[in-house]
């Protein structure tokens, strides 16, 4: 290819979608992708369709249960996205599932001007490694070192997270002209990087419910905390395989949870159930699409402490007794009592976070420079 090229490279977004990092790649696909001046090519470092598992990578995962291990084995390919990401992809932007063709993957990257990393592994990648030095941008949209402290924080002996390599994570931002988080409040990593937080397009703006049951709408991963919901009516949207894990290594009792497989496809039809009070106490979450979502959808919050912590919110939890404390606080709560939190919140998040005109212009200084 003799054309000048830039990659953006990730390791979801399109059909893939498993997580908020994949709906932010969405957000650039749809948004800014078509307003780069140098010809952009997407590379998904995935495979496009889902393949069912075969019997000896169903032994590996319970395998690592039993050991004590985490583990994330990619995200659910679904059938149907927003019509306007499809379009874009289908007319617009070139783009190439690493499974597709791995070879010619790799001749892409080896090729590029630069590469931006939209979202990529936690640990060394050959693929990444062999190019590191046309790394422009990386967009870090967790922090590897909180991940890894989380179990001590919470004091828990073991810990549920993907593969993590902090020496990756401060080697790639610091090999990165633009390293870039994408939290609500500004980074407390060991390195400089630019601010530009996510947005979130309010949509819904629905009224509280009186359900007392609790919302779980995300990953079975440490640092969201799912252990805090044991002995309490609770509904779960997520991998339901993973619970596995909790009930196995931490002896989570989960017998008061009603289980259902996460489908980002089905994720309106879950949000729009009667249940009223959002698991929001995620720690060391940095922007949490799905706090943003029970909002947009009526459900009042329990937050974590560390979670915009400059908002004046009362129900904050880092722990299983505060949790459980703020949970039945919440059920004594008046319908108009419960709007009273919901929609001020709401009204601060859409100022504060909403613009996505803002966020588009910030990206495109970047992409563009």
């Amino acid at each position: 290819m003799n054309e000048v090229y830039d990659v953006y490279y990730s390791t979801g977004g399109a059909q893939l979608v498993g997580g908020g990092a994949d709906v932010w790649v969405n957000n650039w696909i749809e948004e800014v992708a078509p307003h780069l001046d140098t010809k952009p090519i997407l590379l998904i470092h995935r495979t496009r369709k889902g393949i069912e598992e075969t019997p000896e990578q169903k032994k590996t995962f319970e395998n690592s249960v039993k050991a004590g291990r985490g583990g994330n084995e990619g995200r659910e390919v679904v059938k149907k996205i927003k019509k306007n990401y499809k379009e874009v992809l289908n007319t617009e932007l070139e783009h190439l599932w690493q499974g597709d063709d791995p070879k010619k993957f790799r001749e892409l990257l080896g090729g590029a001007r630069r590469i931006h990393i939209l979202h990529g592994y936690y640990a060394p990648h050959k693929f990444i490694v062999e190019n590191k030095e046309k790394i422009h941008s990386n967009m870090i949209h967790v922090s590897v070192r909180d991940c890894l402290k989380a179990s001590m924080v919470l004091d828990l002996d073991r810990s549920f997270h993907t593969l993590m390599e902090q020496a990756w994570e401060d080697e790639i931002c610091k090999l990165a002209t633009h390293p870039i988080w994408i939290g609500a409040e500004k980074s407390k990593l060991d390195y400089p990087t630019e601010h530009i937080p996510n947005y979130y397009e309010f949509k819904h703006n629905l009224d509280v419910s009186d359900s007392n049951q609790i919302g779980y709408a995300a990953r079975m991963e440490t640092r969201k905390c799912p252990h805090f919901l044991e002995g309490l009516d609770s509904i779960l949207f997520t991998n339901i395989r993973h619970i596995k894990w909790w009930e196995q290594n931490a002896n989570t009792d989960t017998s008061t949870w009603k289980k259902i497989s996460f489908s980002y496809k089905f994720l309106d039809n879950f949000m729009k159930r009667d249940w009223g009070i959002s698991h929001s106490a995620h720690i060391f979450e940095p922007f949490g699409y799905s706090i943003f979502q029970a909002v947009d959808y009526g459900k009042i919050p329990i937050l974590a402490h560390d979670w915009i912590p400059k908002y004046d919110y009362p129900f904050r939890a880092s722990s299983v007794k505060e949790f459980h404390e703020h949970y039945h606080t919440i059920c004594k709560l008046s319908l108009q009592e419960r709007r009273d939190y919901v929609f001020p919140l709401r009204e601060y998040l859409k100022e504060n976070y909403g613009d996505k005109k803002a966020w588009r212009e910030k990206m495109l200084r970047i992409f563009n420079d």
